[in-house]
């Protein structure tokens, strides 16, 4: 409980508006916690991530070596003058580095519980609209209609109208407790439903006639969603492979042909201005193969962001779907790049 306060505690430093975000967000993942205790608990691991990860950058010579050349490759008259810099330097990519995996890594998460319920609820939602339609031709009210439709079957959307339902017996307002089922979901589909059931109450409307044709509409959605996902999945295809296969293959490719050039021409003796052709006089390559993976990395992240962000575009027709991919499409084409380099490294070695 202590902690739990703590976390709050912290998480009040963030601004309203966000803080409604996320508790919407928890809301749609069906996790009980509130926004403030939870902002303030990724902002805690936040700061420990940052921190072990300075504590491991400063520590091992080969990164700290990596943090003083890019430190004199971008502040050349700063990094001369100070041994401050590259300390610096470290700390502001260790705070970027955690922020972006902790937000990344929270939200992937959040977005993928949220979509698994959404899934459970609009599978079986034509069903249960279709029962509670019988229940108000049977003479129920909407209410107990809906209370008397919940059966076991139907799982996590009849457990929350349950409890929508006992609200409303207990004296929360029916449109009311309508809107905390609406929010319990990130679906269009059952926030449509509710908000066509609270103006055929409010209307007089035929409501059994409502719930009817609000299934056959929700039935007809599921149907003409899957019918456009199947004729763009060739496209979604196309996407992974050219993230998480093609690009990382290349670039490996690429980095051990530097590399070999780098061999070349550092064994190479020093040929003078008169013994070479007019027309051909080798140069080594402008490009270092260190800088060339760093370059390989930064590509990886940024191709597995925009290819993520476009399949959430393609299947859900919204960006913030495709945050969760990020990390799967990330990690592959890492792997791939590592695998394929060093396939390369025991093929030109023997």
């Amino acid at each position: 409980m202590e902690i739990h306060s703590f976390y709050e505690t912290i998480g009040r430093l963030f601004s309203r508006e966000r803080t409604k975000r996320a508790g919407a967000l928890l809301s749609s993942a069906g996790i009980p916690m509130s926004p403030e205790a939870f902002l303030g608990f990724l902002l805690t691991m936040d700061a420990l991530l940052m921190l072990g990860a300075f504590l491991i950058t400063s520590s091992i010579p080969l990164l700290r070596n990596e943090v003083l050349k890019l430190s004199v490759f971008l502040l050349p008259s700063f990094a001369a003058h100070s041994i401050l810099v590259p300390f610096l330097l470290a700390f502001v990519l260790c705070v970027i580095a955690t922020s972006v995996l902790v937000f990344v890594v929270s939200y992937s998460i959040l977005i993928m519980l949220a979509d698994e319920r959404k899934k459970q609820v609009e599978t079986v939602l034509p069903d249960f609209l279709m029962i509670a339609s019988a229940n108000v031709r049977a003479g129920m009210t909407v209410d107990s209609a809906l209370w008397h439709a919940a059966k076991p079957e139907f799982g996590l959307l009849s457990r929350e109208v349950e409890n929508v339902s006992k609200q409303a017996f207990g004296g929360t307002p029916f449109p009311k407790a309508l809107d905390l089922l609406a929010s319990r979901f990130d679906s269009k589909a059952l926030r449509r439903a509710t908000a066509l059931i609270k103006q055929g109450m409010a209307s007089g409307g035929e409501m059994a006639q409502i719930l009817e044709r609000t299934a056959e509409d929700s039935r007809s959605m599921q149907i003409l969603a899957k019918e456009i996902y199947a004729s763009l999945l060739m496209y979604v295809i196309f996407i992974v492979f050219a993230a998480a296969i093609g690009t990382p293959f290349l670039f490996a490719v690429s980095t051990k042909l530097i590399a070999i050039l780098e061999g070349v021409f550092a064994s190479m003796p020093a040929i003078s201005a008169a013994q070479s052709s007019g027309f051909m006089q080798p140069t080594a390559p402008t490009v270092r193969s260190s800088e060339f993976f760093l370059f390989t990395l930064a590509s990886a992240v940024i191709t597995s962001v925009f290819a993520s962000l476009i399949i959430g575009v393609i299947q859900y027709g919204s960006k913030r779907q495709g945050i969760k991919y990020i990390p799967f499409l990330l990690g592959a084409s890492l792997l791939v790049f590592l695998l394929v380099s060093a396939l390369l490294d025991a093929y030109v070695s023997l």
